[in-house]
């Protein structure tokens, strides 16, 4: 009995040191075995004065030999940070315990070496997966009948030597295993607190989503990354976060801002580290940075990238810890949707300087065409109707007044029907009587918002169709409501109908060769201002064609 209590006090002394081990940062990166060779020197050093301690601490059977935990110290060290950890603090340990002399001197000298070695080899067996219970108490049973071997072979006389492994080898045997398996667990709390934190990265990045989605315009130069680190910073544990151009250092915050500077260059070995898909520095000397004080203390730097292209580096600092592998996660997991939404806002403006250049497109296409008709018709009334004839070129005149003045994209609803109404003013002098026009407008339109121009093609496009095709009058009807908070304008003819290939062409956002650029046009402009938020419906109907405008009645942003 007293030989386990014995037992129970060594091993407790290992036991009781791990929880306080687990507060160095080089421990920490054991878990994620991440060790620089400073660092295994440093565990090497520990683990090893572990053992010498179980040596003092242990007790005097007979002839020298002790009843102590030696071994478990270099099993540990071994089991988490490696065979050099383990070999090494096993001979720290193995040497101490020689010189205390004994008729065990040499086995259990070679037996301390050997439980490191043991140690080590499950480390690179298991790997990520050797932090059990059961494991480290079989690695711990392994050495320990190591340790009886190495005594029954080299320990003289061998009757001392199986006397002593009858009396003190069972009990030792088992709680050594025990007091490992006991060490090793509250490793593994620790490294399942680390992972447990990776539960609360998924929201930690939906808020930093959320939050830069309005920041990000496509461009990321120092306004926009300062604004997106100080979003990350505010949201997430870190000790610092930098956003580079991969040359110099767009925006900083946090920890070391008196030295880390937007607009300094990007210290060398982070430039080195951002060649690499996911680069982590582990240490001061790592990061390299020339400043003394500097609290940083590990770095992870991901690539920010706009579909093919690298536009920049996310760096992320940590004070007295390391770089843990839900930190990875978080962190690649922000840089990608940094990323997505780079390459998404890019999109959009290449979406909008398309529409616009559509736009100008078509107001150029309008302004010829239509005035040289319109100058046809004025033409031959200045002989046979020149009051009409003045009134024509003063409403040709507001017309294209309109039209060249107008530059904004979005402009009051009432501003479009003036153009429509010049124009329809025109086109029914032209044509008389084949052209009968109704307009019935709610007043509550008349300062909605609207695309310019986007009737325009309506209109005309129901003139071409069915002035050509029918012999009759053309009947336009042009209608304007407020129904559930939506604009609805709607432009109705009684001609031939628009080809069905025109219409599905429309709602794929193509042009046919046949067919011009304004109605698709209109189609993209809808959905480069409002989105999903909006409804263009080209219908054919028995006779004529009818089309639709929905938009949400609401001042858009931006609009005037």
């Amino acid at each position: 009995m007293e030989i386990i209590i014995e037992s129970i006090k060594s091993v407790g002394l290992i036991a009781i040191t791990a929880y306080p081990l687990t507060r160095y940062s080089m421990l920490r990166r054991s878990l994620s075995m991440i060790l620089s060779m400073g660092d295994k020197v440093k565990l090497a050093i520990i683990f090893g004065v572990l053992s010498i301690l179980a040596n003092a601490s242990g007790t005097e059977v007979f002839n020298g030999a002790l009843l102590s935990s030696r071994v478990t110290g270099p099993v540990i060290g071994g089991l988490i940070a490696g065979p050099f950890v383990g070999v090494a603090s096993g001979v720290i340990g193995g040497i101490h315990r020689y010189t205390l002399g004994g008729f065990t001197a040499i086995p259990d000298l070679f037996s301390t070496v050997i439980g490191g070695i043991v140690g080590g080899l499950f480390y690179r067996y298991y790997g990520e997966n050797r932090f059990s219970f059961l494991k480290a108490c079989f690695a711990g049973i392994a050495a320990g009948l190591l340790e009886i071997i190495f005594i029954a072979v080299f320990a003289k006389p061998s009757i001392l030597a199986f006397t002593l492994i009858g009396w003190i080898s069972p009990a030792n045997l088992i709680v050594n295993a025990l007091g490992i398996g006991i060490f090793v667990s509250i490793l593994k709390n620790v490294q399942y607190s680390q992972y447990s934190i990776g539960a609360s990265y998924a929201e930690i990045a939906t808020a930093i989503a959320q939050r830069t989605l309005p920041v990000v315009k496509g461009e990321l130069d120092a306004r926009s990354a300062q604004e997106i680190v100080d979003i990350i910073f505010d949201v997430a544990d870190f000790g610092a976060v930098s956003i580079t151009d991969g040359i110099k250092v767009l925006a900083f915050r946090g920890a070391g801002n008196d030295h880390h500077n937007p607009g300094t260059l990007i210290l060398q070995n982070m430039d080195e580290l951002s060649n690499q898909e996911v680069g982590i520095a582990n240490s001061r000397l790592e990061i390299s940075c020339p400043h003394k004080e500097c609290p940083l203390d590990s770095v992870i730097v991901v690539a920010l990238g706009c579909g093919d292209e690298r536009v920049g580096n996310l760096e992320v600092y940590k004070i007295r810890d390391v770089i843990h592998p839900p930190d990875v996660k978080l962190v690649t997991g922000i840089a990608e949707l940094l990323s997505s939404q780079l390459y998404i806002a890019r999109l959009r403006q290449k979406e909008q300087l398309l529409s616009k250049a559509e736009y100008d497109a078509l107001r150029s296409q309008i302004n010829p065409h239509f005035l040289f008709n319109s100058l046809s018709v004025i033409k031959l009334l200045i002989r046979t109707d020149p009051a009409k004839a003045q009134n024509l070129i003063l409403a040709l005149a507001s017309f294209f007044r309109k039209t060249l003045k107008t530059v904004d994209d979005i402009i009051p609803f009432a501003e479009e029907i003036k153009c429509i109404e010049f124009y329809l003013t025109i086109q029914q002098a032209r044509f008389g009587d084949r052209l009968n026009v109704e307009i019935m407008l709610e007043p509550e339109c008349m300062e909605i918002p609207f695309p310019a121009f986007a009737l325009q093609p309506l209109v005309e496009n129901s003139m071409n169709h069915g002035l050509s095709s029918i012999k009759g009058v053309l009947n336009l009807v042009l209608t304007a409501r407020i129904i559930d908070n939506k604009l609805i304008v709607k432009v109705e003819d009684n001609g031939v109908g628009i080809p069905q290939e025109v219409i599905e062409a429309v709602k794929k956002n193509k042009v046919l060769s046949r067919m011009g650029v304004g109605l698709t046009n209109i189609n993209r402009r809808l959905k480069s201002i409002f989105g999903k938020n909006y409804l263009f419906i080209l219908e054919n109907r028995t006779p004529g064609a009818s089309a639709e405008i929905h938009i949400p009645a609401i001042a858009l942003k931006g609009g005037k």
